[in-house]
């Protein structure tokens, strides 16, 4: 964060920290982001960036997987008597070792290259979809309408992590697959970058084509979680 912080030529004005959440990095960023701007009022640049292209070695499953990439937002204070954009998020986490050790890196079985255990992902992934949904539906609809938060998002662009696994329980726990947004078939998993970079492309493909109310939620080492909900105007989305 402070090197990036030269480059930008920023010097001795600011905060500057480096955030390591791996694949739940954007909602951690965004709730760090939020608790910042009630302490002061001046912009936050939350910085997503990832590289696994030195990691992934040759292990297949990994590899056909995981991606490099990067994506950044700029998170300002909502103007006076002015909703915010970032209206709700939440972060977990656990560490049961059967959770810390389901992704591991760098593992020396693999000549100390990244590797996911399938099954533990599967299943700590479904644990956290099942509690975010359960929040959700408890929680009011924003606008003062009938219903619950859940039922006033416009469209989920989860974590990038396997398109048919998520599809499933996201189903499971009550997301209709075709509310759901995935660019994993032309850039991979590339982890805290992914939701940001998702975000980008539904702009580019024409579905968020008006101030949409977006579930994002992430999921992944540690083990950490975390979503968020927000409003994304695609008229500021570069």
């Amino acid at each position: 964060a402070t090197w990036l912080s030269g480059q930008l030529g920023m010097f001795q004005t600011h905060a500057s920290y480096d955030l390591v959440a791996a694949c739940a990095g954007l909602p951690y960023g965004l709730a760090e982001a939020v608790r910042l701007l009630q302490e002061v009022e001046r912009p936050v640049l939350v910085v997503c960036g990832e590289k696994f292209s030195d990691k992934i070695g040759t292990v297949r499953t990994s590899r056909m997987i995981f991606g490099d990439g990067a994506a950044a937002l700029v998170v300002g204070p909502a103007p006076a008597g002015q909703p915010a954009d970032v209206e709700w998020y939440q972060t977990y986490a656990s560490g049961p070792m059967s959770e810390v050790d389901a992704i591991v890196w760098p593992n020396p079985a693999f000549d100390n290259h990244i590797t996911v255990l399938g099954p533990e992902v599967r299943a700590l992934v479904g644990r956290y979809l099942t509690q975010m949904m359960d929040e959700l539906r408890a929680l009011p609809h924003p606008d003062g309408a009938a219903g619950s938060l859940l039922e006033a998002i416009d469209l989920v662009v989860p974590h990038q992590a396997n398109k048919t696994m998520v599809t499933e329980l996201a189903r499971q726990a009550g997301i209709e697959p075709e509310r759901l947004y995935f660019n994993i078939e032309r850039v991979g998993n590339t982890s805290s970058a992914s939701i940001p970079i998702a975000i980008r492309d539904a702009v580019r493909d024409g579905i968020i084509d008006r101030p949409m109310r977006i579930f994002a939620p992430g999921f992944g080492a540690g083990a950490v979680a975390g979503y968020v909900v927000m409003r994304i105007d695609p008229a500021i989305v570069a």
